[in-house]
């Protein structure tokens, strides 16, 4: 089996739907067109066409920036250090028009249309191997479930899109009541759940195998538990059980050394010793060498470097950055605070420059770090820095947090899971708490230790808190007198006075509610 990264590196442009122009993969012959009545023959073609899926997540609209980026990593613990940044998503000064959302939600559909086209297709193909023909199918079926997932908690009601657009001026449908969406998209990965590869894969974090998709199950059924569906117990049940088939496999552990595990990120190395990195999005090459995807991690989120030569140790734009909610929540022997916020710069000749005092707030997101790269010479906006969607420290805190609600109080089990996190961090483990309790210290801890990975918006939405936690508590950290007074970051200030109670979600596109004549704005933007 070809991993995804060997298949990167081959492919050049793969539209499933339409067209492949001039691919040279697995000694194929490149096409000007291909119909997809002619195309899905064998494995090699579904290869193909499975890989043309997984790149949607390579692309710079969804988590080479967009997506990851501007539109889930600005919170109450991250902000974009930049002022008056009118009209821009990560300010929520945006509306219907923005084109980083129609970009981003083009690019989520086009990944749908490509798994409906392959699996519209692939029962025809003439694969010999029925559980490779079954892996592709539980690959293909488990990201379709997966992008509608993104879109349903980013949109809010969205149209679910079950079988391929074949014609525009037919494929107009209305969007599917959340609940609803959520409930299909938790059956279909499900589904996937014995489809997928569950040993051949266990050290390539770029595949989808079975331990993604119960942890990504785990992370659906909290929100489906959470509001605004408000599901409840018989979810968070869900949600434990299948956190717990993850530990239970034994096939992840914590890196002892957190910062290990993000070198390796950084350094586009698979960790084939603990395994932490579940799932990531593989970005290959460097531009230079003629090979890449479309990432730009590292570069507009990552710590400030101020060196352009392409011989240096990397240039960084370092948009996002800590805000005191996230450094208050630190103790001071946490490993993972000058991690997430790192405690220096590099200037334009890659010295080493600490931060002072009075520069809390100037300290940008560390966990990206373009020094701890290994290509040479460097692109100065793109990178090959892979970005991890699933870790092993998440799927704990998952199994911790469900445990606890599910229960109306902390379980031994809920215990073990949080202390293990914290334990590794170097901090006290804790024991006697309420259940009130155990909630906080879980909301706390998913922020000390999974901030800056496009998860922490989507924990504050589905705990019911997010307009709260922007308006009256980072309302309040940006006047505190340590906040920095350096006019890049006002830009906290500029987001807290944008957001209203609409922002939890983003507006429908104008482009598509033009084009989908069926499809009406969700009710927070109407």
């Amino acid at each position: 089996m070809k991993s995804i990264n060997s298949i990167f590196k081959k492919i050049c442009v793969l539209t499933i739907a339409a067209s492949m122009a001039g691919c040279d993969m697995l000694d194929t012959k490149p096409y000007d067109f291909v119909a997809p009545e002619t195309f899905y023959k064998n494995e090699t073609d579904c290869t193909m066409a499975l890989a043309g899926i997984y790149w949607t997540m390579a692309t710079e609209n969804v988590y080479g920036n967009r997506y990851s980026c501007m539109l889930s990593n600005v919170d109450d613990l991250s902000y974009y250090y930049r002022q008056n940044q009118t009209g821009a998503v990560f300010a929520n000064a945006h509306n219907t028009g923005n084109t980083d959302l129609w970009y981003t939600w083009t690019s989520l559909y086009s990944g749908i249309n490509n798994a409906n086209v392959l699996l519209d297709h692939i029962d025809n193909a003439d694969i010999s191997d029925g559980k490779t023909k079954q892996r592709i199918k539980g690959e293909a079926k488990f990201l379709r479930a997966y992008y509608h997932f993104l879109l349903v908690q980013g949109w809010y009601e969205v149209p679910i899109r079950k079988t391929a657009v074949t014609d525009i001026a037919t494929g107009s449908l209305e969007g599917t009541p959340h609940a609803e969406a959520l409930d299909w998209i938790i059956q279909e990965m499900e589904d996937c759940i014995d489809m997928v590869d569950n040993s051949s894969y266990d050290l390539s974090p770029s595949h989808v195998k079975k331990t993604v998709v119960e942890g990504i199950l785990a992370r659906v059924c909290l929100w489906r538990a959470g509001e605004p569906s408000n599901g409840g117990k018989p979810f968070y049940e869900k949600a434990a059980r299948h956190a717990k088939n993850v530990c239970d496999s034994q096939k992840h552990k914590l890196n002892p050394d957190v910062s290990e595990l993000w070198k390796s990120l950084n350094s586009d190395r698979y960790d084939k010793v603990y395994n932490e990195s579940m799932w990531e999005v593989e970005f290959i090459g460097t531009r230079n060498d003629g090979n890449y995807t479309e990432s730009r991690i590292g570069n507009v989120i990552g710590n400030l470097q101020e060196n352009s030569s392409p011989t240096g140790a990397g240039y960084t734009y370092a948009f996002y950055a800590g805000s005191l909610i996230l450094w208050d929540l630190f103790d001071e022997k946490d490993t993972r605070r000058d991690l997430s916020m790192a405690p220096y710069k590099l200037n334009n000749k890659d010295v080493q420059v600490a931060w002072k005092k009075g520069q809390i707030t100037d300290r940008r997101c560390g966990k990206y770090r373009r020094e701890w790269e290994t290509s040479n010479p460097k692109h100065k906006n793109y990178t090959q820095e892979n970005y991890c969607l699933l870790r092993y420290a998440d799927v704990l805190l998952m199994l911790a947090e469900a445990e606890n609600e599910a229960h109306q109080g902390p379980t031994e089990l809920a215990y073990n899971c949080i202390n293990e996190v914290r334990k590794r961090a170097g901090i006290s483990e804790v024991k006697g708490l309420s259940f009130a309790d155990f909630r906080k210290l879980v909301q706390d801890e998913r922020g000390r230790e999974l901030c800056f990975e496009s998860l922490r918006k989507y924990d504050l939405v589905r705990w019911g808190i997010y307009y709260k936690s922007i308006k009256e508590k980072l309302g309040t950290a940006v006047k505190d007198p340590r906040w920095s007074t350096a006019n890049n970051a006002k830009g906290a200030a500029q987001y807290v006075s944008n957001t209203e109670e609409k922002h939890q979600f983003l507006p429908i596109p104008t482009k598509e509610l033009s084009v989908n004549t069926k499809l009406e704005q969700n009710k927070y933007w109407k």
